[in-house]
């Protein structure tokens, strides 16, 4: 029942609310947006903040897997959550900007979205844990940032095998859903100091990554847009525009990060980011770590790798050019962070402090 008030909810107010937020997003697709040429003041800012984390937490650890394709938002109920209690860890091991999986590969949001029912509001949970988020990031000087999957293609299509979303999506698009949702995150949760947008393989074929780059670039000039480029070293660009490259679990080449890029025969500055896994489990690990049974979630049975071995990769990603290092870390499925892993987390913040 809960869920059909839900999807009445949404199918009265989806068009007024589309047409809002929509024609908004044609407003500002009349602007272009490109990426800098030059080490901006903004890109040099970003540089400078060395050290972010990344807030794996989603329906994801609840079900206990990597990828997602839960349809059951009663699964998420985190009692023990307490941003206040994790952005003070963060602080204390040197964090200086923090990315939430607003939302991953099932789709399931943890904000209210006007744009689907399966999201927090349908969860026993229901409080907004995006504001909590960026409440906490801000009261503690850090800067609140948001991850967010996209979908839509015939390779990753939630409504397949979730009921709700298939039938959102006999009102609209997978195109409409993620421009309103991103829409909302950029104007709703006050300044996102960057959006870390993951999956540009799955998106609905006809949103483009200029399209969304304009989207949010019309919000919000000084925001930093990242398309995750996967998982290699930084040499490749797979989607453009971004305003940073990265390596999803791996290091700069040997010869260092180049930053200078020629798109489309202009120049852009386009600096790395290197992003490294706190947890190990090898049972539901996918493999893509330089060391073995890497994972993004926290699991009854995961562990905080030892602080050596990460420090080890880090310190060799600042040698070769990296600009920041972006650790993988999650709460579990309660909300909180076991102590072990906070321990670690602030071992780790020293050795980073003490890179010259």
């Amino acid at each position: 029942m809960n869920q059909l008030v839900r999807y009445i909810k949404s199918s009265v107010v989806f068009g007024f609310i589309s047409i809002i937020i929509l024609s908004s997003c044609r407003q500002k697709e009349e602007s272009v947006f490109h990426p800098a040429g030059s080490k901006t003041q903004t890109i040099a800012k970003w540089g400078d903040l060395k050290f972010g984390a990344f807030v794996h937490f989603n329906d994801n650890s609840c079900v206990g897997t990597e990828i997602s394709r839960n349809t059951d938002p009663g699964v998420f109920n985190p009692v023990n959550l307490d941003f206040d209690t994790i952005m003070s860890v963060f602080r204390k091991a040197g964090i200086k900007y923090a990315v939430l999986t607003s939302r991953h590969t099932s789709g399931f949001c943890l904000w209210d979205s006007r744009f689907t029912g399966f999201d927090v509001a349908a969860s026993p949970y229901k409080k907004d844990v995006l504001r909590m988020f960026v409440d906490a990031c801000r009261k503690h000087e850090i800067k609140p940032c948001l991850y967010y999957c996209l979908w839509g293609n015939e390779d990753w299509l939630p409504s397949k095998w979730n009921p709700a979303i298939k039938k959102e999506l006999e009102l609209t698009t997978p195109k409409k859903i993620i421009l309103g949702q991103l829409a909302e995150l950029a104007q709703n949760y006050g300044e996102i100091y960057e959006f870390w947008l993951d999956m540009q393989c799955w998106a609905d074929t006809s949103l483009s990554a200029q399209e969304t780059y304009n989207l949010i670039k019309g919000i919000n000039r000084e925001t930093i847009v990242h398309f995750n480029q996967h998982v290699q070293d930084g040499s490749k660009i797979n989607y453009f525009p971004t305003d940073i490259l990265n390596g999803e679990e791996r290091i700069p080449p040997p010869t260092g990060h180049n930053p200078v890029r020629v798109v489309d025969g202009k120049e852009y500055y386009l600096p790395f980011e290197y992003e490294i896994t706190s947890q190990r489990n090898d049972s539901i690990t996918l493999g893509n770590g330089l060391m073995e049974g890497s994972v993004w979630f926290t699991y009854p049975q995961s562990n905080f790798y030892p602080v050596d071995s990460l420090y080890r990769y880090i310190r060799q990603a600042y040698e070769r050019g990296g600009s920041n290092i972006l650790l993988s870390t999650a709460p579990d499925k309660t909300g909180i962070y076991r102590k072990e892993d906070r321990d670690s987390l602030i071992r780790l913040g020293e050795l980073i402090r003490s890179i010259k």
